[in-house]
């Protein structure tokens, strides 16, 4: 990808950085949607994700709870949710006490699933970051939780 093609090229060197960081952060979604879409036939990349932050929550498994976590509206999870609950990934309850809380549970396809799947995503990730040395990955991964924690501040300023 040409990263210069991605901003004005008269633009300030930090504003044109800014520029390219963010089309590529779109870019690369994109793309890696589109990748893990290719290989895996039972589910996409968002349903996968719904299924990994159940599997590696502790408690709060509500509708609002994950789509917090994965930056998407209560709708939107629940629309993924009776897909996966549809295949027989994940089983939808609601509160006993206020019908519009639903709670979200793997079921045991799912749990198979993540076990028959977990050397290839691995082989996948390691290929993707190949590249990257150790102290890269970890600035990498520090820059991307900064960027992360500022996106948070601002949704709570929004909400506000």
């Amino acid at each position: 990808m040409d990263f210069e093609n991605l901003t004005a090229r008269h633009d300030p060197p930090r504003q044109r950085e800014v520029r390219g960081i963010f089309s590529s952060i779109f870019v690369l979604q994109n793309r890696l949607q589109t990748i893990f879409d290719k290989t895996e036939d039972d589910i996409t990349l968002k349903q996968f994700m719904l299924l990994a932050i159940v599997k590696n929550s502790n408690d709060d498994t509500t509708f609002t709870h994950l789509g917090h976590i994965l930056g998407s509206s209560r709708q939107n999870i629940k629309k993924l949710a009776l897909l996966l609950e549809e295949k027989g990934f994940l089983v939808v309850t609601q509160d006993p006490h206020n019908k519009r809380k639903g709670f979200i549970e793997l079921t045991p396809k799912a749990k198979r699933y993540f076990a028959e799947i977990n050397k290839h995503h691995v082989e996948k990730l390691d290929l993707l970051f190949q590249d990257f040395t150790d102290e890269e990955l970890h600035h990498f991964y520090h820059l991307v939780s900064k960027l992360y924690d500022r996106i948070e501040v601002e949704n709570a300023e929004e909400l506000i």
